[in-house]
């Protein structure tokens, strides 16, 4: 502690020393005969400490300089009162506990410790009996030692209370950013990768990797990778493992030696920079293990450290937000998608297309129809009707681009939209799916080129305008407007 904790903490801390000060300077004249030169030499020495401790320099020396002066005041005291016999020489261990209690660097504890032995054995060397007989060799020799130990001991404690309270500090603030980042997973499509980043920022850890498992498959997949460039990698279940280990069991893994033996995948250890610790902790729902957050560090951490705490904070929350990631991603699909055929509906469609338009896109729209469906309904039954549907839109998938969309618009008319794409080859491609309709049913079909200046829905209108052609003009056959 410093001065920069301002002089009214100094004086708190000060106070019980100072009063002990006072009370020897009143003490020794009881009783004594007193040198009343040195004596006043030896309060102008103490009030000379007591000053020096709030100069700069002083501080600069964490207040080693007055510590220093109160010894040369306690020995002129001593001197003032007789010497050794005079009792007063225990009050030199006042600057060793002071300095132990509030010193920062132990070299300075040191240096009060040497000026201490220089207080008891320079005056059996310099003046010598009878006031410093050498007899007294021993007792100060004692004294220094247990002086050290007092302040070696005093100091060991002192940094493990400071040690505890930073810790402290440190994992509440941890904490406090473990609420913040919370709250704002809103439960996304990057949730999981927002998760693997906000571990590898708060635990100031050099990367942090999503595991989670493949339904269906003995295999657990990287499914958001934060710290390292790689690509998604996926690890057998049954090869021995950290991850493994830590998804079987539901208990956090600690690994910080051999860590080349236990990563899931070497690949991503090394693209993370071959951390030197490494935590796997399982991410929780219900009580069963649905994944693993493995986060790594490029020095050694303990389980018990703050970093590793926030971050099993943090995999217990983050377990919730992609469960609620997941649920918004299912009730979204649910909302956007066909029960039937599962293509996309006109909801997904119209968004689509406003996209295609927002980004400045060329597109074609087409538009698909079952040719005599309602006879094939009335003739076959309506589960014949919807298998139709279903098989031909399965097989329209396989020749879509990934880039283009096929969606149902309603009952048995479908819209395919066509990024890019010029008039002969938006033929060929409507005519391959007319080709793989089921059965020996038949469709029919129109198309139309978006216009500078057009909305989704004048593109829309002048595609079915031409369906509507290619429906009279005998079914079966493609027609493009023009």
């Amino acid at each position: 502690m410093g001065l920069d904790a301002g002089r009214g903490s100094y004086a708190f801390r000060v106070a019980p020393f100072a009063a002990a000060a006072v009370l020897v300077w009143a003490a020794v004249i009881v009783g004594s005969s007193i040198d009343w030169a040195l004596y006043a030499l030896s309060i102008a020495l103490l009030l000379l400490a007591g000053a020096v401790r709030f100069t700069a320099l002083s501080g600069r020396f964490e207040g080693v300089l007055s510590s220093l002066v109160f010894l040369a005041a306690v020995a002129v005291l001593r001197d003032s009162a007789g010497g050794i016999g005079s009792g007063v020489a225990v009050v030199s261990l006042i600057p060793v506990f002071y300095t132990a209690l509030y010193g920062r660097s132990l070299r300075w504890l040191y240096v009060v410790l040497g000026g201490v032995t220089v207080f008891y054995l320079a005056p059996i060397v310099l003046v010598g009996p009878p006031e410093y007989p050498a007899t007294q060799y021993r007792a100060a020799l004692f004294t220094v030692v247990v002086a050290a130990i007092i302040g070696l001991a005093t100091r060991h404690l002192v940094n493990d209370v400071r040690h505890q309270v930073a810790e402290a500090v440190e994992r509440e603030r941890m904490l406090g950013q473990v609420n913040e980042v919370v709250r704002g997973l809103h439960g996304g499509s990057q949730s999981r990768l927002e998760v693997c980043e906000a571990a590898r920022t708060i635990g100031a850890a050099s990367m942090a990797i999503l595991y989670e498992p493949v339904p269906g498959s003995h295999t657990m997949r990287s499914t958001a990778i934060s710290g390292a460039d790689a690509e998604p990698i996926e690890i057998s279940t049954h090869r021995r493992s950290a991850v493994t280990e830590a998804f079987a069991s539901g208990q956090p893994q600690m690994i910080t030696e051999d860590v080349e033996a236990h990563v899931g995948s070497l690949v991503l250890w090394e693209a993370a920079g071959r951390p030197e610790s490494i935590l796997y902790e399982p991410l929780m729902r219900a009580g069963e293990p649905v994944g693993v957050l493995v986060v790594g560090w490029p020095a050694n951490v303990t389980a018990h450290d703050p970093r590793a705490t926030v971050v099993a904070l943090l995999a217990h929350e983050a377990a919730a937000v992609i469960d609620r990631a997941d649920a918004l991603s299912e009730l979204t699909d649910m909302a956007s998608t066909d029960p039937l055929t599962h293509l996309p509906n006109r909801r997904a469609w119209d968004a689509r297309v406003a996209g295609a338009l927002a980004a400045g896109q060329r597109f074609t729209i087409a538009m698909l129809d079952f040719d005599h469906f309602k006879e094939f309904n009335d003739t076959h039954g309506h589960p014949a009707g919807d298998r139709l549907l279903r098989d031909t839109t399965a097989a329209w998938r396989e020749q879509v681009r990934a880039g283009d969309l096929l969606a149902r618009l309603g009952g048995e008319e479908f819209g395919l939209l066509l990024i890019n794409c010029d008039t002969p080859r938006a033929t060929e491609v409507i005519e391959r799916l007319r080709g793989v309709v089921s059965g020996e049913q038949t469709c029919s079909a129109g198309f139309a080129s978006w216009r500078p200046g057009e909305s989704g829905d004048d593109v829309l209108a002048r595609a079915d305008s031409a369906l509507y052609e290619a429906k009279d003009s005998g079914r079966d056959r493609v027609c493009m407007s023009v």
